[in-house]
């Protein structure tokens, strides 16, 4: 019997994700107050780290995996190497393929929702919202950066199952961090965390339900990346 692509524990999670980011946003004026009143090189530092959320950090490596193993010499290399190079083929196609799909999707998002960037705060507030006005000013939420720590977390969770917990801290994280840079509010970070990490969980269960580069485990949210070694994986 197949997986269904969808199941009762995503519902769940963008359901309490969805809850968490609308708790947020009542208290995204009074955060981003105290954030803007208060700058300091803490705040300059975390800036920086939040800057782990581009996209480019992740497409190049992935783009260059995916160009060497495509013109690697297959014909002549043994049973191991080659399963081993069309894993990572596979893999590298995919996390390129994911943070770009998430990516547009969350910029189409931002285009419909409008909001006011933590920029325009002094002038127009945390709850400013211009749809369908393509501009930087007005691409608040979802938050881009954390749609694609989100994506990223999603694709290391799969590829590492025994971590799953201590990449999705992390990433987390450093989403969190583009509130005190002042580039988004608490409830863009979420709803864009939550936004990428789902979408990738969706594409790899569909590619998994036709054993494209993944394979499902039965019962469990996340797919199991084909060819990669993994050890009684736990209940993720």
């Amino acid at each position: 019997m197949n997986e269904p692509v969808w199941t009762r524990e995503l519902t769940w999670l963008v359901s309490v994700g969805a809850v968490a980011a609308l708790l947020l946003f009542v208290v995204d004026a009074r955060v981003m107050d105290f954030i803007l009143s208060n700058r300091n090189q803490l705040t300059r530092w975390l800036a920086e780290a939040s800057q782990a959320g581009r996209s480019e950090w992740y497409l190049v490596p992935a783009l260059l995996v995916y160009l060497v193993t495509a013109t690697a010499d297959w014909r002549n290399s043994g049973y191991r190497v080659r399963a081993r190079l069309v894993s990572w083929f596979g893999q590298a196609a995919f996390l390129f393929g994911s943070i770009a799909i998430t990516g547009i999707a969350v910029n189409l998002v931002k285009i419909v929702i409008g909001r006011a960037r933590p920029s325009m705060f002094g002038e127009l507030g945390a709850y400013h919202f211009d749809p369908f006005v393509v501009s930087k000013y007005f691409s608040s939420f979802p938050s881009g950066h954390s749609t694609t720590l989100g994506t990223v977390a999603a694709v290391l969770m799969i590829w590492f199952p025994r971590q799953w917990l201590p990449i999705g801290l992390v990433c987390l994280m450093l989403s969190a961090f583009r509130v005190p840079a002042a580039a988004h509010y608490p409830s863009d970070v979420v709803a864009g965390f939550l936004f990428g990490f789902v979408l990738t969980v969706v594409m790899a269960r569909f590619l998994a339900a036709r054993r494209v580069g993944f394979r499902p485990r039965p019962g469990k949210m996340l797919p199991a990346a084909t060819g990669m070694r993994q050890k009684r994986l736990p209940a993720a």
